[in-house]
């Protein structure tokens, strides 16, 4: 039965249809749904052996910024850390519109990279900075909600 091809020949309702006229199946055992299938049979007969679809080439989709994160992650940048929660932009995307700018302003290809990784790197450690004095202070957001994370109200609805 490993190596059976009988759904290549016919239809489940032309196997059923021959059991049941030869007397291998009972009209009484027949599938719900033969007598729908009988009723309102398909415009299309449903065949193992209909044409194959075209298959058409992939178009490769290459955005300019893809040829910069290439640049930024093959020296390593760009690889920080995503905080799901906050809405701040990721690190590449960063990295991205600083090698852009400084582009703009006509610094050196070969600097391009480097200059726009420590520009994003002092501004995620100011950021880093900004968070540790805002997580510090009581009266912020998010130390409120850590004070109120529990594993036992986790699921509670409030």
């Amino acid at each position: 039965m490993a190596s059976s091809r009988l759904e290549r020949i016919g239809t489940i309702y032309t196997r059923v249809e021959g059991l049941l006229t030869k007397g291998a199946m009972k009209p009484d055992d027949r599938p719900l749904w033969f007598d729908v299938y009988r009723a309102f049979p398909p415009l299309v007969e449903p065949k193992f052996a209909k044409p194959k679809p075209e298959i058409k080439p992939i178009r490769p989709i290459l955005y300019p910024e893809d040829n910069i994160r290439v640049k930024f992650h093959s020296k390593g940048y760009g690889l920080g850390a995503i905080n799901m929660i906050s809405q701040s932009e990721t690190q590449t995307k960063r990295l991205v519109q600083q090698y852009q700018k400084l582009e703009s302003e006509g610094v050196r290809d070969e600097d391009l990279v480097e200059k726009a990784a420590e520009i994003v790197g002092s501004e995620r450690q100011l950021e880093a900075a900004k968070a540790k004095i805002t997580a510090e202070s009581p009266g912020s957001v998010s130390a409120k909600v850590l004070a109120e994370v529990d594993i036992k109200n986790i699921f509670s609805e409030k």
